[in-house]
C-alpha cells in the first residue's frame, strides 16, 4: 500500500508540473522526516493503553501563493508505525498490529517575509481528516477528524528550487467516551460527563519545493 501510494503521488508531480508552467505561484514540495505518535488510555480488565510507536513520515503537498504573505496548500503525508497494548498486570507491551496513517489536510500558511526574500519563516495551521489503517486481517480502518498547528521555513536555492524544513502538530480526534455524570451544587442539573481521546501526532520533515 505504501509503495502504491508513493508512485501514486510521483506520477501526480510528473503529470501536473508541465500544466503549472504557465501559472505563478505554484508549489509543490515532496517531503521525508520522522514522526512521534502518542498513545491512547484503555478501559479493560487486561490492557490500560495502546502505544503507537515512531516511524518515518513522507508525503507531498501542494501550494498556490496568494499575494506576498499568504498561501493555501493541500498536504497528503503517511506514516508506518508498530502498536503495543500495555497489560494492566505490568510488564513488556504487545505488539498487536501494524498501524498504516494517512493524512489529508487542507491549510493556510502566513510567511513573514515576501516571495522575493531568500529566507521566508512561516507558520501553517489548518484541518482535514486522517485514516487509520490496521494491517490486522478483519479490522477495519476509520477515518477521523484533524487539525494542525506548524510552522517553519523556506530557503531559496534558485528562482524555481527551495529547500523546505517543518514541524507539525495534527491530533487525531477518536472518540469520546461517557465518563460518569455531573451534578451542579448551586444551579441544580446533571450532565453525562465525557473524555475525549485523541491521537497526537508530532513530526518534523525536509523537502525540495519545486516553484512554477
Amino acid at each position: 500500500m505504501k509503495t502504491n501510494l508513493l508512485l501514486a503521488a510521483i506520477v501526480w508531480t510528473v503529470v501536473m508540473a508541465p500544466t503549472a508552467w504557465g501559472q505563478r505561484g505554484i508549489e509543490i514540495t515532496p517531503f521525508v522526516g520522522g514522526q512521534l505518535n502518542g498513545g491512547l488510555d484503555l478501559s479493560t480488565t487486561l490492557f490500560r493503553n495502546i502505544d503507537v510507536r515512531n516511524g518515518m513520515n513522507y508525503g507531498l503537498s501542494a501550494g498556490y501563493l496568494l499575494g506576498n504573505l499568504g498561501s493555501v496548500e493541500f498536504t497528503w503525508s503517511h506514516n508506518h508505525a508498530d502498536t503495543l497494548v500495555q497489560p494492566t498486570s505490568g510488564g513488556a507491551g504487545v505488539k498487536v498490529f501494524g498501524l498504516d496513517t494517512n493524512e489529508y489536510l487542507g491549510y493556510y500558511v502566513l510567511h513573514f517575509n515576501d516571495r522575493e526574500k531568500r529566507m521566508r519563516p512561516f507558520v501553517l495551521f489548518g484541518a482535514g481528516v486522517t485514516n487509520l489503517g490496521p494491517d490486522r486481517s478483519g479490522v477495519g480502518s476509520i477515518t477521523r477528524f484533524t487539525w494542525a498547528f506548524g510552522g517553519g521555513v523556506k530557503y531559496s536555492l534558485s528562482k524555481h528550487l527551495a529547500m523546505r524544513l517543518q514541524g507539525k502538530w495534527s491530533p487525531v480526534y477518536i472518540n469520546t467516551i461517557t465518563s460518569g455524570v455531573w451534578c451542579d451544587p448551586f444551579w441544580g442539573g446533571c450532565w453525562t460527563k465525557g473524555d475525549t481521546l485523541f491521537l497526537h501526532q508530532l513530526d518534523g520533515t525536509a523537502g525540495l519545493t519545486f516553484r512554477f
